[in-house]
């Protein structure tokens, strides 16, 4: 199959490839294609294109429609390169939304009209923040199909994505989550449930802690692993969501205390146990040892908090209360940043910003008794 190039500027060049003859118009067929890069670059980028013509891989985008391309991403580049509960959101979203609402659509007359109508169709069922995950979904794959020549340019970068509508989150005071705490000492999961008040982990990150990631003597854990369950695949270990996310947690002596007595008590019931148990060396295994189902965990605790009348308080909340009670005390939130594991410091000041107005009293009370007497406008008495 004879191919040549042709010089277009200083690094640009066509690749055309001759087809042979359409069958039914005996018209002799090309296929054309632009190419940014040295002309070695561009050969090697001509053999591809012939070699997956040639053994059937190759995808024509004047019959290549929007549905069929976003399930081939999704199996080529998907599979391989995504995390596992990343690749199982995108899929969802691919099948249940974008391929009953545009998925007809041929891939090189997509439009970024055609990407603004569904944005807004989404919006009046689904919140800002979902169907900016479905912006992040689309505009990943078709930025694929530029770099895979099916596109010239990206219809989703010329498309201005729903603003999220940050909801401040509402948490229980003090006295709340004390009550939780007392009302959940015979609960099974009251270590667990400490654990997340005063160390601020998920509920993945916890059920993942492995007796080996505990320093007791430094009072230290170690963030490693992460429990996650799929519906197509059941419970499985993978690492933390980030290279943020894998960090050390120093926790208080009371903590450390706590799950020593933890760790006691296990050893007796796995005893009792004997071949029965099933060592994985988890902090908060099932009773013989197999890790804990995420889903169990936050069922027994809905149950929990709508006993004492605190329904509507999720799992990952305590994670928030103690974010909260973090910065409530002026911790530098750029260390409350790396406690939770965030990626950066923007999305905590995101998530939380609604108490940083709260501290700003407090700078400006430390600003005037340091500053003030120096510019005759501190506080004079009796004001």
């Amino acid at each position: 199959m004879p191919g040549h190039l042709e010089k277009r500027h200083k690094s640009s060049w066509t690749i055309i490839i001759d087809l042979g003859k359409d069958p039914i118009t005996n018209k002799r067929k090309r296929m054309v294609r632009g190419f940014k890069g040295t002309k070695k670059e561009a050969e090697k980028e001509m053999a591809r294109l012939i070699a997956e013509y040639e053994t059937g891989q190759y995808i024509e985008p004047s019959k290549t429609c929007l549905g069929d391309y976003m399930l081939r991403w999704l199996e080529d580049y998907g599979k391989p390169n995504l995390a596992p509960t990343t690749y199982y959101s995108y899929s969802k979203i691919v099948e249940k939304h974008i391929i009953p609402s545009i998925g007809s659509i041929i891939i090189e007359k997509l439009q970024p009209m055609h990407l603004q109508r569904y944005y807004s169709q989404k919006l009046q069922t689904l919140s800002n923040r979902t169907v900016q995950y479905h912006h992040r979904v689309l505009k990943e794959a078709l930025s694929h199909a530029v770099q895979w020549q099916l596109l010239n340019r990206n219809p989703a970068d010329a498309v201005q994505a729903p603003k999220n509508k940050q909801k401040e989150i509402e948490l229980p005071d003090l006295s709340n989550i004390d009550r939780m705490i007392q009302a959940s000492k015979d609960h099974p999961d009251h270590i667990i449930i400490i654990s997340a008040v005063f160390t601020g982990m998920r509920r993945g990150e916890l059920l993942g802690l492995r007796w080996q990631d505990l320093d007791f003597d430094k009072n230290l854990l170690y963030v490693r692993n992460t429990l996650q369950r799929l519906p197509d695949k059941g419970k499985f270990f993978t690492e933390p969501k980030s290279k943020k996310s894998r960090r050390q947690i120093i926790i208080p002596h009371f903590l450390t205390n706590l799950l020593k007595d933890h760790r006691k008590k296990q050893l007796e019931e796995r005893f009792k146990l004997g071949h029965l148990y099933q060592d994985h060396d988890l902090v908060f295994p099932r009773p013989d040892g197999t890790p804990a189902d995420p889903g169990t965990v936050s069922h027994r605790f809905k149950a929990l908090v709508d006993k004492i009348g605190l329904s509507g308080l999720r799992f990952h909340d305590l994670r928030h209360f103690h974010a909260t009670l973090l910065l409530a005390e002026n911790i530098n939130p750029k260390k409350v940043q790396e406690r939770l594991g965030h990626q950066t410091i923007s999305l905590t000041l995101d998530v939380y910003s609604h108490l940083i107005p709260s501290m700003q009293n407090e700078i400006a009370e430390k600003l005037e008794e340091i500053y003030g007497h120096r510019f005759g406008t501190e506080k004079r008495k009796g004001q």
